[in-house]
């Protein structure tokens, strides 16, 4: 069967190469107009391989976890996906009524079985508190690294008490590597312009502030790269991915001491 994609917006149609093929062209059952769920959802893309391993030995260890993304399209993919592993999850996206954001979000903070929580990146921003999770995945990212910030900022709010880690995933040699390295430049010029504590809407770029900005842009991020060999994860590699002892003091135990670690998983 031939495909025919629309190339109007090329980064849209990169985006969801990268993320599932199903967003291109999905198998249906047979005679119905339904997507054909197996276990082909997860085999036919490396995030969804890698998401797979992590999920289900971060239920095992009682975590629990909240999924961003910025196409409803995808979340679509990965409610089957949750449904075909029997993941307990709710979602949020910008569709959704404000009575139904408040009864997943009640739902995902008040119950114990309820492991996952989904939720559109741009609809999950400001106002959110969902300190019940402990992990962040943001299966892809936007180009505007504000939008991802705010985002992972839902579970670091006032009355968390435990450690969080924020997971990104990234396709080597994809769109999102240059989705990446765009958000690296914009953190790097804010660093540059408002980071120094000088900023003013009058404010010029000297010749000093210049070499500075060409100094951070070339400079690299210290975020800790976890390339898995193919796309499935032994024990060994989950365990080193999952790991956050060296996040927990064994000295002080305030409720006030959060820590944060940020790795990006990658897939060739």
């Amino acid at each position: 069967m031939a495909i025919s994609v629309h190339m109007q917006n090329p980064f849209i149609q990169l985006k969801k190469i990268v993320n599932h093929p199903y967003l291109v062209q999905m198998p249906l059952i047979p005679g119905e107009n339904k997507l054909l769920v197996d276990e082909n959802i997860t085999k036919v893309s490396g995030k969804f391989q890698i998401l797979d391993a992590m999920l289900t030995k971060l239920k095992k260890l009682g975590h629990k976890v909240l999924l961003f993304s910025t196409m409803t399209q995808l979340m679509d993919i990965i409610e089957e996906f949750l449904m075909f592993r029997k993941f307990s999850f709710t979602r949020l996206d910008g569709t959704m009524s404000i009575q139904l954001r408040v009864d997943a979000m009640a739902t995902f903070n008040s119950d114990p079985e309820c492991f996952l929580m989904m939720i559109s990146t741009r609809a999950g921003g400001l106002g959110l508190n969902l300190t019940s999770a402990d992990t962040v995945i943001l299966f892809d990212s936007d180009w505007n690294p504000q939008v991802d910030l705010q985002a992972q900022d839902r579970c670091h709010r006032m009355g968390q008490t435990k450690p969080v880690v924020v997971y990104r995933f990234c396709s080597k040699n994809t769109i999102d590597e240059r989705i990446l390295n765009f958000a690296t430049a914009k953190r790097k010029l804010e660093k540059v312009i408002i980071g120094s504590g000088s900023f003013s809407r009058t404010a010029t770029l000297t010749m000093s502030s210049i070499e500075d900005l060409m100094t951070l842009l070339k400079s690299s991020e210290y975020t800790k790269k976890i390339q898995p060999n193919g796309f499935i994860l032994s024990d060994e590699e989950l365990d080193a991915i999952l790991d956050r002892s060296d996040m927990y003091n064994p000295v002080s135990t305030l409720a006030s001491h959060t820590a944060e670690h940020f790795k990006v998983l990658t897939n060739s």
